[in-house]
């Protein structure tokens, strides 16, 4: 929008929005009863606007002579404009003291949470900058006692409060601020008052008052403020910006790509025969089109934010020169006139191409020939501005037509509403190309050569989906709150250890900053403008640079600072030109970034030239051929055995045995490594303030990365990789030679023979100790795999054991495995897809090799690179810690980042890092070495991420390792980025605190505010937990184990159907085989409820439902009553899975009981109940979704059965379990009653309820028998249905009341006062209406719902007062 006073900073809202503030009086925020005010909101603005009016000439009159800085008028013109926008503000009369430091702010409004106000004068003192207009909010008054300025006083006040929200003033400007944590790229409105009145902008002053208005910041129990919510609604408008800029993109690139590869010119033609010819491929023709838009992306941007020139400030000479060569240049040669010219109708003619013409002319204004020397512009070089980087386009001829089509398309798109929405690219973040990222990753390209039916043609088909490729778009102020707990901290103790500034800014310019997987480079770019940020206000003294200041700083901290590896290339590209936006400075040529932001794995390849040392271990082998696999490995270890040898006895040289014949090259490893590091450290201090310059420092370190010496340690480091991936046959261990050891296969030996050639580099250069074709096929193989060494891309970094100073990125989510539904899904085979059970997914499979060969082969080749991968992770010494099980990538980016970094290192990561139990060694490694620093997790519910709106995240931040127990701030269930600045969500834990909560695991303790902390362990004090692993203590003597395997066993599953065909006869709900084989049924997770082992039945016929229902009450009611599962198993293979055996096929455990129990294992800490267990028959099947607990003795399983349903026991369960499982490492550490401190009045009052609870069908006869018979003969005679075979009438009145009275006697046998209980139960009863607290409302939701009251809650407290537990 076109406001002349008014300014948006770091898109605080977006243009719809402010728009739709303006005009859109239903808007919700902006109706007339949410101003609350008496009279309407037009009137009140009309009289604020003549009270402001009025107010101003008496601000303009007033004389500054007892008033210098201009304080005291500014304070009375701002007391009276914000009493008309409805504050009540109280002058602070001293400085407001937070965390033991003063903060001079002018006003607080108690009514608005203390929202705080700074108004000063408008002066500062200094004639250099009152005297050049400048905004006195940015500068310190001249003597002032404050060290920073108004601005950087109110942001700093903002990150150490709670308040999100704050005003800074000085009468002719205001400026709303929120707090996002970001020290660049700050996030403000600023209300330019002078302009406003003297121009007489009322409709902007409208606009003003309806976005500062008092109303707009008031807050409602958990509900954001007014502009909150506006600000999120601007979020989800860029992402509709960023939706529309992708399909842009794509459609532009169709249209120029259409258009070359058909046009008639001569460039097109030789662009046709080209391809013809396979000179050019169609990657690499659409290689072109990505650099070619990525081009016109970049000149719009610089274009538009006012950035091809560098104008001085001053009227000189040179800046009257620099004026006339940019008028020139924006009427004759800006990229940005054509958006406009595509309107124009008239101009889309396809007789002519000039339009095309002239691009390609402007574009030679930035290329290395110098035809922008006239225009004053400096050429650009890099990749993207390269003389040959649109070999084939920039020849091509595309009509006027086609031409400005394209254009259009870049100029505007129809949002989801379907309105036109221009593009800005002035306001329009550089991260926000990642955009642009992921619809590349989206875009399959075809070129079409003529036939007899059609012209050529070029198109997109569906390539790789977004969210399959876990490419998820991070948001800034996602970005920014990482940072602000990572790399800040950082920074500011590095610059505690130094006084001066030079020697401050040189320790900023050293440091290493490093994405790992960087996408189009989100977090590289936040991590440069960080540091950019504090090398120019130390430079400057400035708390908020002149932007040219800080330009230049940033392009410095680029070139210096910042790494990335990302595996897609597309994305490294995309790196590069974000960077060098930002960085971009007039007069400059792009900096050189080929050394620093690099295309590879970062997860497969050698991090330490040690690891090539140390051997290929002998794991790494895999073939098909078991005698193939035995004879590598001898040979392996053949050569293990030399390399042991030699490090023992270097100078002994065996006979032909030994891999050198005198010195070894493990004394010259590391000094290579140190030596090359040298070499890069001298190219990266190369000066490139001109292209030569530039060009220069690229051909050295391109001369030095094709060295011989490099390419030695990169070969070894590729065989020794290579290894892990290759699959060898007889061929490739078989020699001639009986005693002729194999050299060109990747293994120990060859990677010490790689190492060799380096040791004969300077006598005898000629010296090859490998094959070339084996050579050529290791580096064919690296590159298709895009092996990634660490040691060499980066050797100034790693060598003497270096490292990054600070590394942040958002990893990939996937898993090192083809999922076979996911992968089928994706190459369209939705038969394979929705086939009915594992088994019939596989048979589909095995299929392939006739139905579709070429699928399968490239199925086969996807598994066998999933598994070459895991194999690497697993066994290459890499990922001790987290490369376990079904292998997650982001664990080991998370181990990758441990490892690789000196200070500190944040991640956003699934919450599973901090919970899960597969990753309970690496975050027990947080927590032993004291390195946690801060855990902040989120639920999606607001769509932070464009993806399911129940997952969970963290922002994740690790320190370096130190002996003392470190503060760990933390806060679970966020659902919005202010909830990080609420005191009652964010808790503080010490790192001793996990051991005493979790001593197996140290994972961590999922705590939705501090009351449930206390609460928490408050449970753990007065109980013990079930299995202490550190003490080796299982208080209630337990196993657990699982039955069947719902994937791996489901080749014994038969549904209804299948058995009825097979002629077996139903008899209850067992089936009878004609050869006499008896099925059962089999259990699964959502079949059982607290102490209802009925709780869901099956369909017998139909596709499988995701839900089933519950049987009715008559059914319930019927002691001789029946469930339907979804699969039968054969009852041999139930009895098979009781007995446990040794392998000799001793009996070594049974379990002889007549029942089972069992709990859910798939659940979420915010479903109804938690931790869901049940009784089952001992003559049925069970389903791994269910976990089965065995406790010796009835009476023992009665109780841990009822301890375990109680509500108290669910609710420290709701504080531990972050993911959707109840795993039994997490149920180990749950705290119980020892049965023997359970006093034995008590004990029998649980036995008898749940004897009533449990015992109501005839298929836990045998349960009732055994239970029956453990009790003295006083307790048989008071419960004579269990000796009787008599079960309960299942009546769900007296259920309620039953469980209600255990829920009382457990909160009593923890230990728990009212308080506690009733906060348990509701914890509105005790921290008031809408406090953010929350147990169980589902269960309270779903009750009143159904009963019109909280049935739980009464009838717990009533059973609590009843047995005068509150005394």
């Amino acid at each position: 929008m076109d406001y002349t006073s008014i300014h948006v900073y770091g898109h605080l809202l977006s243009d719809d929005i402010l728009n739709s503030v303006e005009k859109d009086t239903n808007l919700v925020g902006n109706r007339e009863q949410d101003f609350g005010i008496d009279s309407r909101v037009s009137q009140t603005i009309d009289y604020a606007w003549s009270s402001l009016r009025n107010d101003w000439r008496f601000f303009q009159e007033r004389s500054l002579l007892n008033d210098p800085y201009g304080t005291r008028r500014s304070r009375d013109l701002m007391e009276r404009m914000f009493s008309c926008l409805g504050y009540e503000l109280t002058r602070q009369t001293s400085f407001v003291s937070i965390n033991s430091k003063g903060y001079d702010i002018t006003y607080l409004s108690e009514p608005l949470g203390n929202f705080p106000v700074i108004v000063v004068g408008d002066k500062t003192g200094d004639a250099d900058i009152d005297t050049l207009d400048k905004c006195s909010l940015d500068f310190r008054a001249k003597g002032d006692r404050q060290r920073k300025s108004p601005h950087a006083t109110m942001l700093e006040y903002l990150n150490n409060t709670e308040n999100v929200y704050g005003i800074v003033a000085n009468g002719q400007t205001v400026r709303l601020i929120r707090n996002t944590g970001q020290l660049v790229k700050l996030t403000y409105i600023e209300f330019d008052l002078r302009r406003m009145l003297e121009e007489d902008k009322y409709t902007e002053f409208c606009l003003m008052f309806r976005l500062l208005h008092s109303s707009r910041f008031r807050v409602s129990g958990d509900e954001a403020c007014v502009f909150e919510n506006w600000f999120n609604m601007s979020i989800a408008s860029g992402n509709r910006i960023r939706d529309g800029l992708s399909d842009a993109v794509k459609t532009a690139m169709e249209i120029i790509g259409k258009a070359a590869v058909r046009g008639r010119g001569l460039g097109n033609e030789a662009l046709r025969q080209a391809y013809d010819n396979h000179e050019l491929t169609t990657n690499q023709f659409n290689k072109e089109l990505i650099h070619f838009i990525y081009r016109i992306l970049f000149l719009f941007i610089i274009e538009e934010r006012q950035l091809v020139y560098q104008i001085p400030d001053s009227s000189s000479e040179e800046y009257r020169r620099l004026c006339r060569l940019q008028d020139i240049y924006k009427k004759y040669y800006a990229v940005s006139r054509f958006r406009s010219q595509s309107e124009l109708y008239y101009l889309q003619d396809r007789r002519y191409n000039d339009l095309w013409q002239s691009l390609m002319d402007t574009f030679r204004l930035f290329e290395s020939s110098g035809y922008g020397d006239a225009l004053g512009i400096k050429p650009l070089g890099g990749v993207l501005f390269d003389d040959d980087t649109l070999h084939y386009l920039k020849d091509c001829s595309i009509d006027n037509e086609q031409f400005l089509q394209a254009f259009r398309a870049l100029n505007e798109f129809v949002d989801d509403k379907g309105n036109r929405v221009n593009i800005n690219y002035a306001s329009l973040d550089v991260e926000e190309f990642g955009s642009v990222y992921e619809g590349i990753l989206e875009m399959q390209p075809v070129i079409s050569p003529a036939s007899d039916t059609q012209e050529w043609n070029f198109g997109y088909v569906g390539g790789l989906d977004r969210k399959s490729t876990s490419s998820y778009y991070t948001r800034p102020d996602l970005v920014q709150s990482l940072i602000r707990t990572t790399l800040e901290p950082v920074i500011k103790e590095k610059l505690s250890r130094y006084h001066t500034k030079e020697e401050q800014v040189k320790a900023l310019l050293s440091m290493k900053v490093c994405d790992a997987a960087s996408g189009s480079g989100h977090f590289a770019l936040a991590m440069a403008r960080t540091i950019a940020w504090y090398v120019c206000t130390i430079r400057t003294g400035e708390d908020n640079p002149a932007s040219l200041d800080y330009r230049q700083a940033l392009r410095e901290v680029i070139q210096k600072c910042v790494y990335a590896v990302d595996y897609n290339p597309d994305a490294v590209e995309l790196c590069k030109v974000v960077l060098w936006i930002e960085g971009y400075c007039a007069g400059m040529p792009l900096s050189f970034l080929d050394h620093h932001i690099r295309c590879g794995n970062s997860v497969v390849g050698v991090t330490d030239l040690d690891m090539l040392l140390k051997g290929v271990p002998k794991d790494a082998f895999a073939s098909d051929d078991k005698d193939v696999l035995k004879r590598i490995k001898i040979l392996n270890n053949e050569a293990l055995a030399d390399i042991r040898s030699m490090q023992q006895a270097s100078d002994v040289t065996a006979s032909g045995g030994n891999l050198f014949n005198s010195d070894s090259a493990i004394n010259r490893i590391d000094s290579e490594q140190i030596g090359l590091a040298e070499k890069v450290r001298e190219i990266s201090s190369l000066p490139e303030n001109t292209l030569l310059e530039e060009l220069n420092k690229q051909s050295r370190w391109e001369d030095l990365m094709k060295s011989p010496r490099v390419e030695c340690l990169r070969r070894a480091c590729d065989i020794y990789t290579y290894s892990f991936y290759k699959q060898f046959t007889e061929e490739d261990v078989v020699t001639e030679e009986i005693y002729e050891t194999p050299n060109n296969i990747p293994y120990t030996r060859t990677v010490y023979r790689a190492l060799e050639e380096i040791k004969h580099m300077d006598d005898d250069p000629e010296f090859e100790s490998l094959e070339k074709g084996f050579k050529n096929e290791i580096l064919s193989v690296s590159k298709e795999h895009r092996f990634f060494h660490w040691c060499i891309e980066f050797p100034e970094v790693f060598a003497n054991d270096g490292g990054f100073d600070v590394m942040c990125g958002n990893p990939p989510w996937d898993k090192i495995k083809v999922e076979d539904k996911k992968w089928f899904e994706s190459h369209g085979r939705s038969d394979i897809v929705n086939a009915g059970t594992a088994a019939q997914r596989k048979k589909a499979i095995a299929n392939l090799p006739v139905t579709d060969p070429e699928l399968f082969e490239e199925y086969t080749k996807a598994l066998a690179d999933a598994e070459a991968q895991s194999r690497f992770v697993r066994f290459a010494g890499r990922f001790p810690l987290t490369a376990t099980g079904d292998i997650d990538l982001y664990p080991m980016f998370a181990e990758l980042s441990l490892s690789f970094s000196k200070e500190a290192w944040g991640l956003v990561l699934p919450t599973g890092i901090a919970v899960n139990d597969s990753n309970k060694a690496f975050f027990s490694k947080l927590i032993d070495e004291n390195r946690l620093i801060s855990l902040y997790d989120f639920e999606n519910k607001e769509a932070l991420f464009d993806i399911h709106r129940m997952f969970k995240f963290c922002l994740l931040t690790a320190g370096k390792e130190q002996p003392q127990p470190r503060t760990v701030k933390g806060g679970f269930y966020l659902t919005r980025l202010d909830h990080l600045l609420d005191p009652k969500r964010v808790y503080s834990l010490r790192t001793s605190d996990f051991g005493l909560l979790n001593p197996n695991t140290k994972t961590c303790p999922i705590f939705r505010t501090s009351r449930d902390a206390a609460l928490t362990a408050k449970i753990y004090r007065n109980s013990v937990i079930l299995w202490n692993e550190i003490t080796n203590k299982n208080t209630w003597n337990v196993r657990f184990n699982s039955m069947f395997h719902m994937s791996n066993d489901s080749h014994l599953f038969r549904t209804y159907d299948q058995l009825i065909e097979s002629g077996a006869v139903l008899e209850g709900n067992n089936f009878s085989m004609p050869d006499g084989t008896i099925y059962v049924p089999l259990y699964e997770g959502k079949m059982i409820w607290h102490y209802n082992h009925h709780y869901g039945t099956w369909p017998t016929g139909g596709e499988r439902p995701n839900s089933i229902d519950t049987p009715s009450l008559a059914s319930l009611a019927d002691p001789s009553d029946s469930i339907m599962p979804w699969y039968w198993v054969p009852l041999a293979e139930v009895e098979n899975r009781k007995v446990k055996t040794n392998s000799d096929g001793d009996v070594i455990w049974e379990w002889k009981h007549s029942y089972l129990t069992g709990f859910r294992d798939i659940t979420n800490a915010t479903n109804e109940r938690t931790i869901v267990v049940s009784l089952i028959p001992a003559d049925k099947g069970v389903g791994n979704s269910t976990t089965l607990l065995f406790a010796e003795g009835t009476v023992a399983n009665t109780l841990a059965l009822a301890t375990a349903s109680s509500l108290p026991f669910d609710y420290v369960a709701r504080q531990k379990i972050g993911g959707s499982h109840a795993s039994i490492s997490f149920v180990k550490q749950f705290p119980v009653i020892p049965f023997e401190r359970i006093p034995e009045d008590l004990r029998w009052e649980i036995i008898k309820r749940v004897a009533e609870l449990c015992y109501f069908n005839h298929d836990l006869d045998g349960w009732a028998e055994e239970l029956f018979n453990e009790l003295s003969d006083e307790k048989q005679y008071e419960l004579p249905q269990l000796g009787n075979n008599q079960p309960w009438i299942f009546d769900p009145d007296r259920r309620a009341v039953l469980q209600a009275e255990l829920d009382a006697i457990f909160a009593h046998l923890y230990g728990l006062n009212t308080e506690d209980l009733r906060y348990i139960l509701d914890p509105e009863d005790v921290c008031g209406v809408e406090c953010i607290n929350e147990t169980f409302r589902v269960l309270k939701d779903n009750e009143i719902r159904q009963y019109g009251e909280y049935r739980t809650k009464r009838l717990v407290l009533d059973a609590w007062y009843r047995f005068r537990f509150d005394i």
